[in-house]
């Protein structure tokens, strides 16, 4: 247990930096992508605070934004970057998930008039889950900000439709990163923002995975109409295509399949880390947050195996 709460905090430095609230609005935190007409993804800039990718969708009567950031800064670089490209109305906000990196800017288009939504366990989990992230005791100042994070105003179980005239977003709940993960596919363009169910070639967080129903999730998307000439926009990572997709799922596969087969060995905690890691550094060394996340996906998915990982429940 020691060594996850030391994995814990490990991560809580890779996703948080304390001072985040406090940079600039001159820092450049993402860099924008025109994936096709009137939609765009914003990609986080590596050190800037954004901490994740967002997006957003331009219709002929409202836009729809995809994620808010880890900073708040961020997100009001986000919305003048929208107000650049048209003066309609920001009229909803998804937030694939509830992690931090994903949601700290939700305010600022609260401010601006957007209705916020995500799945149902999302508004609970934003509140009270992402105080691991400042483990191992958030403080009173920590623990206000949680506290303070935009939670969404509307939520859905399975999914939701939006229509922003000329553009209509399929939102679709897909478990597997957590337990209220969304993606969303913009009709009519091969567009599909998946959130933290796919990182383009790049390590994932897994600390609320379940790596089965993450398996399960993927095929789903790769399966979607036309996935093949998709485009697809991470949560972490390049804009990436249906072979990134199928890369990073068979590196979910890879890892539940060979932790599997070490434990069936004997194998377990550090001891199967170490054993194992040298395999995935051969074929995945060269991916983003190897380092740092090789030791946390393997052991994170022992304990899983094991029944011993802790992953959020939704509230009865």
């Amino acid at each position: 247990m020691r060594t996850l709460r030391r994995c814990r905090l490990a991560l809580t430095l890779c996703l948080l930096a304390a001072a985040a609230a406090q940079r600039p609005a001159a820092q450049r935190y993402f860099t924008l992508h025109p994936v096709a007409p009137g939609v765009f993804a914003a990609i986080g800039v590596a050190g800037s605070g954004a901490g994740s990718n967002a997006g957003f969708v331009v219709g002929t009567r409202a836009v729809a934004v995809i994620d808010t950031f880890q900073d708040a800064n961020a997100a009001r670089q986000l919305l003048a970057a929208i107000r650049r490209q048209t003066a309609l109305p920001v009229r909803y906000v998804i937030n694939t998930h509830y992690h931090i990196d994903h949601v700290t800017g939700n305010q600022v288009f609260a401010n601006a008039g957007a209705v916020i939504l995500a799945q149902r366990n999302v508004p609970a989990w934003i509140h009270s889950e992402n105080l691991k992230f400042f483990a191992p005791v958030p403080t009173p100042a920590q623990r206000a900000w949680v506290q303070g994070l935009r939670a969404p105003d509307v939520t859905y179980v399975h999914g939701i439709e939006i229509a922003l005239g000329g553009r209509r977003l399929l939102v679709r709940a897909l478990p597997g990163h957590t337990g209220g993960d969304s993606a969303v596919l913009v009709a009519g363009t091969g567009v599909v923002f998946t959130g933290d169910l796919f990182w383009c070639h790049s390590l994932p967080n897994l600390v609320d995975a379940s790596t089965g129903p993450l398996l399960d999730s993927l095929a789903k998307l790769l399966a979607w109409p036309k996935a093949r000439r998709a485009t697809f926009v991470p949560g972490h990572g390049e804009v990436g295509h249906a072979a990134d997709l199928a890369a990073f799922r068979g590196y979910v596969l890879a890892l539940r399949t060979q932790v599997a087969a070490a434990r069936a060995r004997g194998l377990s905690g550090d001891v199967l880390a170490a054993a194992l890691r040298p395999r995935f550094q051969a074929q995945y060394g060269g991916w983003g947050f190897f380092d740092h996340f090789i030791r946390l996906n393997l052991l994170q998915t022992d304990a899983e195996l094991a029944g011993r990982k802790r992953i959020p429940q939704p509230a009865r």
